[in-house]
């Protein structure tokens, strides 16, 4: 998972400064699902607008002294974005390692190609599933314990994820995805969600 998609994400909702960006994602959780670490969105924000994707909007002076910048996504970020967005549904592994950052933007992706790149996605996991179980068959009789765990999971494992993008396509193809229902609570602070959850 790319930092820029996850920045040009935050910044379709408004123009923030580089803490703001990271204290959002750090609400949302992305390091406990993605392998992008929030303290280096600071440089990938410098290459983000040494690109264009991004610009600096205005300067703020903070209670230490210090300035700090507010961005906002340029027209040429928005269609980087879109582009990365769907291309995180083309890339090859476990969904766990290449949609979750994603789904966080869903609603902003072309339904349309969203649909058809998670039907193709779904029908390459069958493939690796039939693939599986013709190697299995063929080995299992020669395979160590420990080999027949690996088998079992690695069949586990895409057979969840295949039933799991079913679940996500029948709501991209019945147009269901949304928006989070109150985005200004994306603002809060963790503790403020984590109380409102509990409620």
């Amino acid at each position: 998972m790319k930092a820029k998609l996850l920045i040009l994400g935050v910044l379709h909702r408004g123009n923030f400064h580089p803490y703001e960006i990271k204290r959002r994602l750090q609400n949302a959780m992305v390091e406990c699902y993605t392998d992008v670490d929030v303290g280096t969105l600071y440089y990938a924000i410098r290459q983000l607008e040494k690109e264009g994707l991004i610009s600096a909007v205005s300067r703020e002076r903070v209670v230490r002294g210090g300035m700090r910048t507010v961005y906002k996504i340029t027209s040429k970020g928005k269609s980087e974005f879109r582009d990365l967005l769907h291309r995180q549904f083309e890339e090859e592994g476990p969904v766990s390692q290449t949609l979750y950052g994603s789904l966080l933007f869903l609603h902003l992706s072309d339904p349309a190609v969203v649909e058809d790149l998670v039907r193709k996605r779904i029908a390459r996991l069958d493939e690796l599933i039939a693939k599986l179980d013709s190697i299995g068959g063929k080995f299992r009789p020669v395979l160590s314990t420990g080999g027949e765990h690996l088998l079992r999971h690695i069949d586990k494992q895409r057979r969840l994820d295949r039933d799991w993008l079913k679940g996500l396509l029948a709501d991209v193809k019945a147009r269901r995805v949304r928006d989070v229902p109150d985005p200004k609570r994306l603002a809060a602070n963790k503790d403020e969600i984590r109380k409102t959850a509990r409620k």
